[in-house]
């Protein structure tokens, strides 16, 4: 889950991770990380229902918690990344996160 989540509590290992107890963000990044190992093209996300502080970070966040001190990478910054290098198309149903815009090929 490095990819998303640079530590976490009690300093556990992410590139190594393992557990029966994540969080919204955490268990979303492995099941991204799952999905990349098994060969997956494409992601259907539905903004609803993901952990919203792994979907994006919007600018007032990132002002008051700095980047440095923030475990998570959005998705939202490793998503065109994950198309152009790997492959990999993601369509998200959208209801409240504006962000996503900028990097979309098609709305």
């Amino acid at each position: 889950i490095s990819p998303f989540i640079s530590h976490l509590p009690l300093g556990r290992d992410t590139t190594q991770f393992s557990t029966e107890d994540a969080s919204g963000s955490t268990s979303q990044a492995a099941n991204i990380m799952e999905a990349l190992e098994v060969g997956a093209t494409t992601f259907l996300i539905d903004e609803d229902t993901s952990a919203t502080n792994f979907m994006i970070r919007d600018g007032r966040m990132q002002q008051l918690v700095s980047a440095d001190k923030e475990p998570i990478t959005p998705f939202l910054w490793r998503v065109r990344t994950l198309c152009e290098r790997a492959g990999v198309s993601t369509i998200m149903v959208i209801g409240g996160s504006g962000d996503y815009f900028h990097v979309a090929d098609t709305v």
